[in-house]
């Protein structure tokens, strides 16, 4: 194409929230350094049905400017942009908006259910589904086998994770000479029943009373910007949550050669599998903590950034902008009567 593609890329992530926004603005970032011209659109609070009306109209209105339209979340974020028409839309399902909770009856029971079904409703009106695992790309395509769906995890900046020297990294953070073995537990919301840091700092508790000099670092109300010195100053990534689309803690992690200890979400089981530094656990402190200990007496330090080469902003960039034009030629091709596949 002459002229750059004009994405509108819509978003439901409240940029009030920290770190909320960061793989999305880092992806954006990846895709204008590739020519693509990107409009983040925030459609505000979807959580009535006035919010995703406005927003659907909000949206339909807006793609007259742009040669395609790029949903950053399911749920009702897919639904709101699912009406726009006229031109390809693509949709990214990130795993909150397809996978349930199934802990409790509260609120996350029910909001995860009802974001699956708007995920599910939206699907057949997307021209290209992207999954951020291979596992939820199977799930998806078991639901909607007619759909276009590709694995595309978000991406993470690997100039920036790099592995560094654990003893200067941390005398850089103020803590010099500290020889603890560190383990990072990172999550938004320490609060997020999802994440289960209760869980986490049970497993903790218990290593370090078994095999000791272990220290919990948090990642939690930090800047971005400070957490490539924090990761890299670490001995492992304590992963406890329910479900995960693909967490990017552990991405960071891995690019920073920090293995992990993680409960089976995403595609983890896959790398650990080949990774004797990395396990993948029950949701159980005990079995953790075992996790933990053998982890951290481990002496290998293998090349764990390989399994997320992949997952670099440059070559994430480059493969959507592929799947971009691709949807584009089929769009501007007169042979074909509709985008949609399977028609």
């Amino acid at each position: 194409m002459n002229q750059p593609i004009r994405a509108l890329w819509t978003h439901n992530f409240a940029p009030e929230k920290p770190n909320s926004l960061v793989f999305v603005d880092i992806a954006a970032d990846g895709m204008r350094a590739c020519g693509v011209d990107v409009h983040l659109e925030y459609l505000g609070n979807l959580r009535s049905l006035t919010g995703l009306a406005a927003a659907r109209k909000r949206v339909t209105a807006m793609t007259k400017g742009f040669d395609l339209v790029h949903a950053q979340y399911g749920s009702a974020c897919a639904l709101a942009t699912a009406g726009a028409a006229g031109l390809p839309k693509v949709v990214s399902v990130r795993g909150n908006d397809w996978n349930v909770h199934y802990e409790s009856r509260g609120f996350l029971y029910v909001h995860t259910r009802l974001a699956r079904a708007m995920t599910r409703w939206s699907l057949g009106s997307y021209d290209c589904v992207l999954s951020v695992s291979r596992r939820m790309a199977a799930e998806l395509r078991a639901f909607a086998p007619a759909s276009k769906i590709e694995t595309l995890p978000s991406a993470i900046d690997l100039k920036r994770f790099v592995p560094r020297d654990k003893l200067e990294a941390r005398a850089r953070l103020g803590y010099p000479g500290d020889t603890d073995r560190w383990i990072l537990f990172n999550a938004l919301d320490l609060n997020d029943r999802v994440k289960r840091f209760p869980l986490a700092k049970e497993a903790f508790d218990l290593a370090n009373a078994r095999c000791g000099n272990l220290s919990l670092r948090l990642a939690h109300g930090l800047p971005h910007e400070a957490l490539p010195l924090l990761v890299a100053a670490c001995d492992v990534i304590l992963c406890t949550s329910e479900t995960e689309g693909w967490p990017n803690s552990v991405k960071e992690a891995l690019a920073c050669n920090v293995p992990f200890v993680a409960t089976d979400v995403s595609d983890l089981r896959d790398i650990a599998r080949q990774e004797p530094t990395c396990r993948i656990c029950a949701p159980d402190a005990t079995t953790l903590a075992d996790a933990l200990c053998q982890a951290v007496a481990s002496p290998e330090r293998p090349d764990l950034r390989r399994h997320i080469a992949s997952m670099d902003r440059e070559a994430s960039s480059r493969q959507l902008k592929d799947i971009y034009e691709s949807l584009l030629a089929r769009s501007c091709d007169p042979a074909r009567s509709s985008l949609r596949p399977g028609n």
